[in-house]
């Protein structure tokens, strides 16, 4: 009879996941105080950030969702025994990161100047194209850093990402009060001095990222960084080509599916809000403060999400199918216990929460409101997040994009636009429309998700291993 669960392996996702999550909070703690400090400036400095973020936030995901592919396979070589190959996909990766990186900062550079046609005024249409052209400096640090971050955990090292996160953190705030405010000296850049010090943060998370792998004795064989362009390896096995197309195709053709996914889900989000803009400031008040919480709660699923990526990944390349198995149902077994707790624990704070961010009476009722449809969707949310893992960790992403853009564009955003605008079905819900949509859309992703895990888990292993072969 097959294990549906598995304690060992659920100690083992706390002590992988756990400095996932702590990274990731720290990435938020970075945009929060983003907003936080720009606000202090002025409230063009903290709208301009926000403009801009809403297109920075899209498009530099579709960049990095493209190197998603790395961890798993990085994961199915460590297991499979082959570390130089792990070696060989990170400066693969690199490669990558490269022309990526040239390819959105000239999107980036080109849509700062053209700002004013999306209706800003003059002003605001300065500073939020400044910051893209400051912030899209960084863009090359930050995909450098997720190169060698995917590289750690394929070794199940997640511990130094969440230490260089949180250090990202701490110099990220200083910046930020030098640069935005015009202290030692300096001039006052508001919105402007905010992306210099988001990318100067993104470049030093980076090279952090990169003195730990030169000092650490465990890669110090495998050069990971940088190959000699005309040594061998210690064994004698003849070097891979410094410049290899065939993997990164493979690596692009596993990760943009998840790219574009991940596109689909960030951009819905930022298009509702603009449909709920004609609504009032409560409207998008409300229903701002309901999706920066549900964001922050996003953290636990992701966590186990990136944590089963790597532990299916690392099973299938030591060639433990079963295993594999036990640990996609252990992740998904840990997401509904998660979602339960956090369901319950939003439902009975929820109006303690708000009052954390707004104490208006009206907002508040209406985010308390939001916040019960946040607790209803947990579930589904954290299913459908773990599963994706699950998937990612078999190589299986090519029906991702489809679920993910069916899911949230062509069932998400038009039910949204009915239950919130329209008297089509039932008088206008306002932002409540959107939310019953989003549960609709996940509810619908993840029945999709995790029927293609019963299928891939139905196959034998001679299949799954032509799967991840591929």
């Amino acid at each position: 009879m097959p294990r549906f669960f598995s304690w060992t392996e659920a100690r083992r996702f706390y002590a992988i996941g756990l400095p996932i999550f702590i990274a990731q909070l720290s990435q938020v703690g970075m945009n929060f105080a983003d907003t936080a400090m720009t606000g202090q400036a002025s409230a063009e400095d903290m709208a301009a950030v926000a403009v801009a973020g809403s297109i920075w936030a899209p498009l530099s995901l579709l960049g990095l969702g493209s190197l998603f592919a790395l961890p798993p396979l990085t994961a199915q070589m460590v297991g499979g025994g082959d570390r130089h190959g792990a070696a060989h996909l990170l400066r693969q990766g690199i490669w990558l990161t490269c022309g990526i990186s040239v390819l959105f900062m000239s999107l980036f550079y080109a849509v700062s100047w053209r700002m004013a046609a999306f209706g800003l005024e003059p002003e605001l249409a300065r500073l939020a194209g400044g910051y893209l052209r400051a912030i899209l400096w960084g863009l090359p640090g930050f995909m450098l850093f997720v190169n060698q971050r995917s590289f750690l955990e394929g070794f199940s090292r997640t511990r130094p990402a969440m230490i260089i996160g949180m250090l990202g953190l701490a110099f990220n705030v200083p910046c930020n009060y030098v640069l935005i405010y015009g202290k030692f000296g300096l001039p006052a850049l508001g919105a402007v001095g905010c992306g210099v010090a988001t990318a100067l943060c993104y470049w030093f998370m980076a090279l952090a990222m990169f003195y730990y792998l030169r000092r650490d004795p465990q890669y110090r064989d495998l050069h990971p960084i940088y190959a000699p362009l005309f040594s061998r390896r210690a064994d004698g096995a003849k070097r891979r080509p410094r410049f290899d197309p065939a993997l990164m195709l493979r690596i692009l053709r596993i990760g943009l599916p998840s790219a574009l996914a991940l596109f689909f889900e960030v951009s819905l989000f930022a298009v509702t809000a603009l449909l709920l803009a004609p609504l009032g400031t409560v409207a998008v008040a409300g229903h701002q403060i309901a999706t920066n919480f549900s964001t922050l709660m996003f953290m636990f699923p992701l966590a186990l999400g990136m944590t089963a990526t790597i532990r299916v990944g690392h099973s299938l390349g030591a060639a433990r199918m079963g295993q594999a198995r036990v640990v996609a149902r252990t992740a998904l077994g840990l997401s509904v216990m998660f979602a339960l707790v956090i369901a319950v624990c939003t439902v009975s704070f929820r109006y303690g929460i708000v009052r954390i961010y707004n104490d208006d009476p009206v907002v508040t009722a209406l985010a308390a409101h939001l916040l019960f449809y946040a607790a209803c969707y947990q579930v589904v949310d954290g299913l459908q997040t773990v599963a994706l893992g699950v998937l990612r960790g078999y190589n299986d992403t090519r029906i991702i994009s489809v679920i993910c853009f069916v899911a949230y564009w062509i069932i998400g955003l038009p039910l949204g636009f009915t239950l919130a605008r329209t008297d089509w079905i039932v008088p206008a819900l306002g932002p409540a429309g959107f939310w019953i949509a989003y549960i609709t859309a996940l509810s619908f992703g993840a029945c999709c998700y995790l029927w293609r895990v019963r299928f891939l888990h139905r196959l034998d292993d001679a299949a799954i291993r032509a799967r991840v072969r591929r």
